[in-house]
């Protein structure tokens, strides 16, 4: 079995997308999708985010395409190593995650497994996280949680608004909205200097949140190191399209982190995989970031049911709200849960009718 074509497209997944019911936002992104000379497929589609899609589009065209056409789907180490080489001179990382993503998926559909089996499945289900939007006062903030609560959420993370004081009172006042039984996160995504992130951090602290997810910028190890030391919640990082699980030695090592995050539809499923194996060799927590259209969701659920320190699916909400490209997204179950759907490879039966008329190039 040979890998006979290669279609790579970026697409708009949510034109019109309000996160939370509140920000606007404009979701593209890049889809592969790979057909054997047999006639099975595999997909991936996901999110750049502040990366041009096309330019990821075309690393992959230029760059990898022409060593998937005629390969054996299953030898992806050798078709992703000129890639890799590639990495060292500038070639994003994107680029070559989508493609391991879009392998896996075709290697699941290919052997009617899940990639949660292929990798060996660990879990039935996961707790749901709600992704919310940042706030700009704590009552919103108070009234954001409950509804996501009634909405069957047990757990929310939180984003940072870029005014800590607006932060710290939004954290007591979700706290306060949540009670005890809600798991609350708080993602700085890395916008505040290290006075201010204490700051947060003792408020994290007060409040019982589960981690602080990007305090600081990747680059400040030290002063991850030195707010680990002062504050109690647990510190998780890091959201960065640059980082490859090699990236992530040092900082651990030295003891930066709690927790250990990557996107497995952008960086691969193989580095979120190999993530988790680092974090279970320190005793760390490790969750996919799946911020994104419904096959990134799964392409990260999928992973997490396989890796030992993973306790979340995360979850952009309105739940649904970036399902195109497939029949029937993720869901929530009665107990906030989220279940590896049935189907093979990524477990989401793709609907190429509204992919094809996403297409922007």
């Amino acid at each position: 079995m040979r890998i006979a074509d290669v279609a790579v497209q970026v697409v708009r997944v949510g034109p019109d997308f309000r996160w939370g019911g509140r920000r606007a936002m404009d979701i593209v992104g890049v889809l592969v999708a790979l057909t054997t000379d047999s006639g099975q497929h595999g997909h991936a589609l996901a999110w750049t985010a502040e990366l041009p899609a096309a330019s990821v589009a075309g690393a992959i065209e230029h760059a990898i395409t022409p060593h998937l056409l005629g390969a054996d789907p299953f030898d992806r180490p050798r078709i992703l190593a000129p890639a890799w080489r590639g990495f060292r001179v500038g070639m994003p990382l994107p680029a070559i995650g989508i493609v391991d993503t879009a392998l896996w998926d075709l290697a699941g559909r290919i052997t009617g497994r899940s990639v949660a089996e292929l990798l060996g499945r660990r879990h039935a289900r996961l707790k749901g996280c709600a992704s919310a939007p940042p706030v700009d006062s704590a009552e919103g903030c108070a009234d954001m949680v409950r509804g996501l609560i009634a909405d069957g959420f047990a757990a929310v993370k939180l984003h940072a608004c870029g005014d800590v004081r607006v932060d710290v009172a939004a954290c007591h006042a979700a706290r306060a909205a949540a009670g005890d039984g809600v798991d609350l996160m708080m993602d700085a995504m890395a916008i505040y200097h290290r006075d201010d992130t204490l700051r947060l951090g003792r408020a994290l602290d007060e409040c019982g949140f589960v981690w602080f997810e990007d305090p600081l910028p990747d680059d400040d190890l030290d002063g991850w190191i030195e707010l680990r030391a002062r504050i109690h919640t647990p510190l998780a990082g890091v959201d960065a399209v640059r980082f490859t699980v090699k990236d992530y030695a040092r900082p651990v090592a030295r003891g930066a982190f709690d927790v250990l995050r990557m996107d497995a539809a952008r960086d691969g499923i193989s580095q979120l995989d190999a993530l988790g194996k680092l974090a279970a060799a320190f005793g760390l927590g490790c969750e996919g970031h799946a911020f994104g259209p419904a096959l990134a969701q799964a392409a990260n659920l999928q992973v997490a049911l396989a890796t030992p320190g993973a306790r979340y699916c995360e979850l952009p909400v309105p739940v649904g709200g970036l399902d195109l490209g497939v029949k029937t997204g993720l869901v929530l179950d009665a107990d906030g849960y989220v279940a590896a759907p049935a189907g093979p490879g990524l477990g989401l039966e793709v609907d190429r009718d509204a992919l094809r008329e996403a297409v922007l190039r």
